[in-house]
């Protein structure tokens, strides 16, 4: 797609994975494709003009799984996503269209839904659009606070980390996928203005949409249908599930292909 890019944040280690390794460099059973290459595929495949990638933890090895063909800056110290998307400022600057910003950790995403996203902000034209999700149970996500409408477009009035949450926000059921579409002029003037004021002690690209919202900015949310689209993985058990849920898709993929074949013949 025409002027639009996209910053993969693929810098974390993923400490809840009890494993030295790299959550993102870890390998399909069946495909042998790292985790963080089914999001950057996703990418690609979406027409998307240029894509950065931010590494940080296992830099070199994370850059050698996913080769050339992409715009690579180092996240030194892990201080949360708003500060990954700093890096990548630089590569950033002057350009006047769509910035996708998703999580190296997402293996659901599709080109479909990415391009799907990037439409939608265009035709809606706010200044940032979030992919959220209902889950009956929303877990360590992100809550999506929304805040009525405007110009018939739901609001998002800010996002929530779970671990700052209160007892009423920690009730709703609509979560933050990590997946955003942004109006590029519109973000990064407000990326020097996050702080680190909250338990985790990081700057969270998050707290862009209530920056936003104090400029009187429309933020939309875009709810998908099926949830598992936003699925991310941060422990053991949702690696071994993303696994097993990729492995269906390919083997339907699969007998898709032959049935084709079959009908040709």
């Amino acid at each position: 797609m025409k002027n639009v890019r996209a910053v993969v944040l693929a810098a974390g280690k993923g400490t809840r994975m009890r494993s030295t390794l790299s959550k993102l460099l870890h390998l399909h059973p069946i495909s042998s494709q790292a985790l963080v290459g089914f999001t950057v595929n996703a990418c690609l495949e979406s027409g998307i003009e240029k894509t950065i990638v931010v590494v940080g933890y296992q830099a070199e090895e994370v850059k050698s799984t996913l080769g050339e063909g992409f715009e690579y800056v180092y996240q030194e110290k892990r201080l949360g996503t708003g500060d990954a998307l700093k890096r990548a400022v630089s590569l950033l600057r002057g350009f006047k269209g769509e910035l996708v910003v998703v999580p190296g950790d997402a293996p659901f995403i599709t080109s479909f839904m990415l391009t799907k996203l990037i439409e939608h902000h265009r035709q809606t034209k706010p200044a940032a659009t979030v992919l959220t999700a209902l889950l009956p149970d929303p877990s360590h996500y992100g809550r999506i606070v929304m805040n009525g409408y405007i110009d018939g477009h739901r609001q998002v009035e800010k996002i929530v980390e779970s671990k700052d949450a209160s007892s009423k926000e920690l009730e709703i059921k609509e979560i933050n996928s990590g997946i955003y579409c942004f109006d590029n002029q519109r973000l990064l003037p407000l990326l020097p203005h996050l702080s680190r004021s909250n338990k985790g002690g990081e700057y969270y690209l998050t707290d862009v949409i209530e920056l936003l919202n104090k400029q009187k900015l429309r933020v939309e949310a875009m709810k998908v249908e099926d949830p598992q689209v936003v699925l991310g993985v941060n422990t053991p058990g949702e690696l071994k599930r993303a696994w097993k849920i990729l492995g269906k898709r390919m083997e339907h993929n699969e007998t898709s292909k032959e049935e084709m074949v079959r009908r040709l013949i």
